[in-house]
């Protein structure tokens, strides 16, 4: 395979609506702020990626570092590996977690696509894998029993998907397993419901019910407390039969390495921007199969489907589709299972028009 030379990276900001809003018990988010970065070769590939800036007051800054990131990579080798460790070293004294890592993971991502596409492959293919497909479950955005029951039966009717995720964190227990209900009678006993807090509650109340939650049969209790409180999970997996998940908010292979050590979680689901992109997220894979913890995804579900292709304990993909509607053809999802693209690189095509749309100066 011929090598590839950096000539470009571009960076542009997007803000888009979040249709229908995401929905958890602390906030409300109906933005989808988007920073999209596109490397372009001397040798003809264009390799593209984006990152989720959660929040539109940080579109502007993290597009900022990740241009300024970018722009010292010009004229060097796609090597995405080695470039990685570069960027993580030259800015240690910075911190790299936030938006360190987000912009190191964007431009790790569009460096990966571009490599797979110099070589006319899949970016699972390339990486040793297949295009088989992938376990997926509806991520809901929805809050409340109505409007998650309408919702998830929607899903499973739509995608055929096996699995549901709701948010929770109702003000009392009642609240949290009267939307459990309403979820299982529109989807029915053939569809696991899984659970997530968005680290909102403390120790005695993730216990309370997560005791309750188990007895309804719910498949995973998904972050019930900070990220941080490692001790605090671990104690609660002992005490519950049912699985404790998390890992969306671990920072890199420290944070998730951390974690796992204290066998905080029982599953795992890292997120391809925080763990610092494809590379970040294979060497978190590594530590998972050492584990012997199962791995799902956290959203960017375009990546997410080709790493999780070559995943030792791989276990679910999580769809919360940010960006399909910025794409000429977002991931399909057929009978539950997402479907990876056979087509060279991540398999991402923009739509322009869509992009000018909602195009951001940032």
């Amino acid at each position: 395979m011929t090598a590839l030379t950096i000539r470009s990276i571009t960076i542009r900001a997007v803000d888009a609506p979040m249709d229908p809003p995401l929905r958890n018990s602390l906030n409300v988010i109906h933005r989808a702020p988007l920073v999209i970065a596109q490397v372009q070769t001397d040798q003809g590939p264009c390799g593209t990626a984006y990152a989720f800036a959660y929040a539109p007051a940080a579109l502007g800054p993290l597009a900022a570092l990740t241009r300024n990131l970018g722009a010292g990579l010009i004229g060097r080798e796609v090597a995405p590996q080695r470039l990685w460790d570069e960027l993580l070293n030259a800015n240690r004294l910075l911190g790299t977690e936030g938006l360190v890592m987000m912009a190191i993971s964007v431009l790790d991502m569009a460096l990966w696509d571009a490599l797979a596409k110099g070589a006319g492959l899949p970016l699972a293919r390339l990486l040793g894998g297949d295009l088989s497909p992938i376990p997926a479950y509806g991520s809901l955005r929805g809050w409340g029993p109505a409007m998650l029951a309408e919702e998830g039966g929607r899903a499973v009717a739509r995608h055929g998907f096996r699995a549901v995720k709701c948010k929770l964190g109702a003000p009392t227990i009642a609240g949290d397993i009267e939307t459990v209900r309403a979820l299982r009678e529109a989807v029915g006993e053939a569809v696991d419901i899984l659970v997530d807090y968005n680290q909102g509650l403390d120790r005695p109340e993730a216990l309370r019910r997560g005791l309750a939650l188990q007895a309804e049969g719910v498949g995973w209790m998904e972050e019930p407390l900070h990220v941080t409180d490692d001790a605090g999970l671990g104690w609660l997996s002992a005490q519950l039969e049912m699985p404790v998940q998390g890992g969306e908010n671990w920072w890199g292979v420290t944070g998730m390495a951390r974690s796992l050590t204290a066998g905080a979680t029982d599953l795992c689901m890292p997120d391809v921007m925080k763990m610092g992109g494809a590379t970040g997220f294979l060497r978190g894979m590594a530590l998972a199969a050492a584990h012997r913890v199962p791995l799902s995804s956290h959203i960017f579900i375009e990546a997410s489907a080709h790493l999780l292709s070559v995943s030792p304990l791989r276990h679910y993909l999580e769809h919360l589709d940010i960006a399909g509607a910025l794409l000429h053809a977002p991931l399909r999802v057929e009978g539950g299972l997402a479907l990876v693209p056979d087509a060279p690189g991540l398999g991402m095509e923009w739509d322009e028009s869509a992009l000018s749309a909602h195009a951001a100066d940032a």
